[in-house]
């Protein structure tokens, strides 16, 4: 199996610029941040944050639940914010650029028609009114977000980019989302297995014969140090207090069968 040394290798070699998208303000780092700390300040490093908004409600009780978990916050504007500063506390120590994409996270996302039960149940009113039947399941092909990201990606141009996008691992919509549009956009794609969904469902993707396989363990104790600045979401990915131990595989798609 390729070993990461040899990608990193190229990378540096050829001062390839890299893009790591993010569907949430914390999955570059969770999924990536071992090598981002290898790459870092010896080429372009940049951080496309996709999802990093939301409504003012009124809220879904998935929604709801996400606020009081990640710190017992009643507007989402104050939690986004707050996530923001976190991610650029983050990524400003490893000296990486940021874009933020500022489309609305899955909880936030609502229908262009809105019902009128909607005043009693906002859910009625949402693209995906649960987390665990609706966010944790299939894209919604009524998505706006689709063709929203599609578009401010190509206007971003990551041609000569190594870009960087999630393999899509746990199902969440918007990781589901941004690997799609990723794998339907880049030539020069690597793609990230999804921490620590990896983990806690035993999967880190498949080659599939389009891609090939390599690692990384990370030097867990700096990564854990990044992890640390997302204080909104640590709790809740991780409710034991500790990140556990892994590595960190990536999927190199193949060019012309190599």
């Amino acid at each position: 199996m390729p070993n990461t040394n040899q990608l990193i290798t190229e990378i540096l070699a050829k001062k390839l610029r890299c893009v790591f998208i993010s569907p949430h303000l914390d999955d570059a780092i969770l999924s990536c941040g071992g090598l981002m700390q290898e790459l870092a300040r010896k080429t372009e490093l940049t951080v496309i944050n996709v999802f990093t908004s939301a409504h003012s409600g009124p809220y879904t009780l998935s929604a709801r639940k996400f606020l009081q978990a990640s710190g017992d916050f009643s507007n989402a504007a104050e939690l986004y914010q707050a996530r923001i500063e976190e991610d650029q506390r983050a990524l400003l120590k490893l000296g990486v650029n940021v874009t933020n994409l500022g489309l609305k996270d899955a909880l936030f996302r609502t229908k262009p028609k809105e019902s009128l039960f909607g005043k009693i149940l906002p859910e009625f009113n949402h693209v995906y009114p649960t987390y665990k039947w609706h966010i944790t399941g299939s894209v919604n092909k009524n998505d706006p977000a689709l063709a929203d990201l599609r578009k401010q990606l190509e206007k971003l141009n990551l041609k000569e980019a190594v870009v960087f996008a999630p393999y899509g691992i746990g199902n969440h919509v918007d990781h589901q989302l941004v690997s799609a549009v990723s794998r339907s956009l880049f030539k020069k794609l690597v793609l990230y297995s999804d921490f620590p969904y990896n983990i806690r469902l035993d999967d880190y993707g498949s080659e599939n014969g389009m891609y090939r396989k390599i690692e990384l363990t990370p030097n867990l104790k700096e990564k854990i140090k990044l992890i640390k600045f997302y204080q909104t979401q640590f709790t809740g990915l991780f409710s034991d207090g500790e990140v556990p131990g892994h590595k960190e595989v990536y999927f190199v798609k193949k060019v012309d069968g190599k």
